[in-house]
């Protein structure tokens, strides 16, 4: 019989989330740059918590200003850069920031009149590198180039043209899927670069991307089929049947119990409980995972009841941070967790700005 969950501390997790718009805790004060992202996480977490409303409607305008403020463009290009404290440059913009802006603007029902889309879209275009796969920021040669940036990619144009009709106009498909094909391995993972691990994080990123530009997974029935093996085993099971085999493994954590993790023998951590869940919901398969025990890690292990928000893992001397408490509570959207929203994670936001921006 599994422990029955504790309740979610809506109050906590709606204080946590407006201090991180507001003032950063000096450990986070070297994510200034990712200031996007953190508006990104607490505003979607308030939402799915139907909290928004703590903000009055001026202040709710304010946060649209302060994003729009990060945008830029010039006769050609235009997108959002990632913090106030870049220079006003194309070359300050990047696909991740311009992102994380476009949701938090869904999040605000903004309606995107003051973006200019096919500047962005010509941005996203250049993106694309001759092998399929996408950089961050193609005006700067040593720019990341990895899968995440497929997945902002395939986001952003979703967001902007919403028809793949529309989307195959400036996003080369086929290069695309044999570019994210060719990152899958044997073991049915996707790896961020060819030759990596197997990464949990980046079969979402996969998934996500060949799910907005509408590729067919059951057309490799084996790859289908080892993907979901890998997905299933990310949970971590503890009983009596392998406890001998786990009293030798240094990764072993009883608190673990249900949670998930990114790679094989590693310790749970609140955000692959996210990503396993996320991936398996694109494909309607969540229902392969004993989601009470999922329940319990995240509730009873990585909620912090004291602060609000969710821990990354169950050591006791962490803090919760923007990002595990966001996708803390939009697993448990996932879960169906009544006192949560529910969360579209094709869009990777709550439902109710998902529908919202069908809407427009």
């Amino acid at each position: 019989m599994h422990k029955q969950p504790t309740s979610l501390e809506v109050k906590r997790h709606t204080l946590c989330h407006k201090r991180f718009l507001s003032l950063l805790p000096s450990k986070f004060q070297s994510e200034d740059s990712n200031r996007l992202a953190i508006a990104y996480f607490s505003l979607s977490s308030l939402e799915l918590l139907n909290q928004l409303t703590i903000f009055k409607v001026d202040e709710l305008e304010e946060f649209k200003y302060y994003i729009y403020k990060h945008y830029i463009e010039d006769d050609q290009f235009a997108g959002f850069r990632g913090s106030l404290t870049y220079n006003e440059s194309i070359r300050s913009i990047d696909l991740a920031a311009t992102c994380f802006s476009l949701q938090c603007l869904l999040v605000l029902k903004d309606e995107l009149k003051g973006v200019d889309v096919k500047k962005v879209m010509r941005f996203v275009q250049n993106c694309q590198m001759q092998n399929g796969g996408f950089t961050n920021n193609f005006l700067i040669s040593n720019d990341d180039k990895d899968l995440r940036y497929c997945m902002i990619a395939t986001t952003i144009s979703k967001i902007l043209l919403r028809d793949l009709h529309y989307i195959q106009d400036w996003i080369n498909i086929p290069k695309l899927v044999t570019y994210i094909s060719e990152l899958q391995n044997y073991d049915g993972g996707f790896s961020m670069y060819q030759g990596d691990e197997s990464h949990c994080g980046m079969v979402f990123c996969a998934i996500n991307a060949l799910s907005t530009i509408e590729y067919d997974f059951s057309s490799d029935e084996v790859k289908f089929d080892s993907l979901l093996n890998f997905l299933v085993h990310r949970q971590i099971y503890f009983n009596s049947f392998n406890e001998a085999e786990l009293i030798e493994n240094e990764y072993m954590d009883m608190d673990d119990n249900g949670g998930f993790n990114g790679r094989l023998n590693k310790y749970g951590d609140t955000c692959y409980v996210f990503w396993a869940l996320s991936s398996l919901s694109l494909i309607n398969k969540e229902d392969l995972i004993d989601q009470e025990l999922a329940l319990n890690f995240l509730l009873n292990k990585t909620q912090n009841s004291n602060m609000g928000g969710f821990n990354k893992t169950t050591d006791a001397d962490e803090l919760p941070d923007p990002l595990h408490s966001f996708l803390g509570l939009s697993a448990l959207s996932i879960l169906e967790y009544p006192m949560t929203g529910k969360i579209n994670c094709n869009l990777v936001i709550p439902e109710t700005s998902y529908t919202f921006w069908k809407n427009l």
